[in-house]
């Protein structure tokens, strides 16, 4: 069982009891017992939760000992491939993958891999079971002995531009993980296409009999919307396919965001605000700023203008006559900038700064000549 009970996919401890418990279901469902006597005692509780958290529902119960592998009963119908191939082929057209490396992750013997070989692309496979390995390197498949998660990086050094997953996610013991020891076999624009088996066409019929001990995950497509966003992945369709009975998603893997634009536009802010004090400095000017806020904490401390400013003022009771962090300058009502004169007043409150300009120009104008306000991410000179 679980330790403490915790979601397969986020890690949230189960709260209350069991959504359902089912007594005396098969142990497992593949590698079926010899003997007689050992199939009858084979029986077990599958005890059904469901994620508070995530939406998951799951067993708690330990995995199958073959979870790894994919034994698929036997070939399939001349219908079913078909359904399968066209399934592939919007999901090659979608997202341009001609020519490009696409893995298959449990292949099994190859079932869904040779249907790909049917397709303009270069498909590789990934199995964990030796013997079905063998079987699909016979039929001149190229495949991989490997499991997701026991891999740190892309078998071979291959980086695929999209990988498919096809009603194996939900045998994981760690979903999450499995998601993203997928997500490092992929080039940084790669895509990937999951099918797991549609739980909630199965509640629609009110039909319970779909748990096993083999299938640890029960996906509804909120569900694996939720385990792919959170374990790296941007889901950019998800739909239900009543025909194959799964619920499929195709995703991107997520990138990171690219802050170079207004890392640019940061230095030069702090270099505006610089050269704008200095030269109310050089002609022997005071420097106050309005606003004891954590834009001003910051900007502050990002533009190292401590030494410029004489002190904040700020109309909040509650922070006057504290400090600010880092700067340590002191905090004064406004009235201050008549008691211990500054002519230039920088406002670092910009929701408000109509306002203290207002304020400003009306009881202050006689001892402040200059004001300038920072918004939109910038210093602006009012006058």
């Amino acid at each position: 069982m679980i330790d403490e009970k915790k979601c397969r996919a986020c890690g949230n401890v189960f709260n209350g009891k069991s959504l359902l418990r089912l007594s005396g279901m098969p142990e497992a469902v593949q590698n079926l017992p010899a003997d007689k006597d050992e199939a009858i005692a084979s029986g077990v509780v599958l005890d059904v939760r469901e994620c508070s958290f995530c939406g998951l529902v799951q067993l708690s119960n330990d995995p199958v000992p073959y979870y790894k592998d994919v034994i698929r009963a036997g070939s399939f119908s001349p219908s079913m491939r078909a359904r399968q191939y066209d399934e592939f082929k919007i999901f090659i057209e979608r997202f341009s993958l001609q020519g490009k490396n696409i893995l298959e992750i449990g292949s099994g013997r190859g079932e869904y891999l040779s249907i790909l070989n049917e397709l303009p692309v270069n498909a590789f496979g990934m199995e964990h079971n030796p013997e079905l390995n063998k079987i699909a390197n016979e039929k001149e498949l190229k495949m991989f002995q490997a499991y997701p998660t026991d891999l740190a990086g892309p078998p071979d050094d291959i980086a695929f531009d999209a990988f498919i997953s096809i009603n194996f996610l939900e045998h994981a013991p760690e979903p999450g993980a499995f998601m993203r020891s997928c997500a490092n076999f992929l080039s940084e624009n790669g895509v990937g296409m999951i099918a797991v088996p549609d739980f909630e066409f199965e509640l629609r019929a009110n039909y319970l009999f779909s748990f096993m001990s083999d299938h640890l995950s029960y996906f509804s497509s909120d569900s694996l919307r939720n385990i792919l966003a959170l374990n790296g992945f941007d889901v950019i369709e998800l739909f239900r396919n009543e025909k194959l009975n799964v619920v499929t998603a195709f995703f991107k893997k997520r990138r990171q965001y690219d802050l170079s634009a207004p890392m640019e536009y940061f230095y030069a802010s702090n270099k505006k605000i610089n050269n704008y004090m200095d030269s109310i400095l050089k002609n022997g000017g005071r420097i106050a700023l309005w606003g004891a806020s954590h834009l001003a904490f910051s900007i502050i401390s990002a533009s190292k203008t401590k030494h410029k400013i004489s002190y904040i003022v700020d109309s909040a009771p509650f922070k006057q006559g504290k400090f600010a962090p880092s700067s340590g300058l002191k905090i004064f009502p406004p009235q201050h900038l008549i008691e211990d004169p500054a002519e230039t007043v920088i406002i670092m409150c910009p929701e408000y700064s109509a306002e203290i300009i207002a304020d400003l120009k009306e009881k202050f104008s006689h001892v402040v000549r200059n004001i300038a306000t920072f918004r939109n991410g910038g210093l602006e000179i009012v006058q």
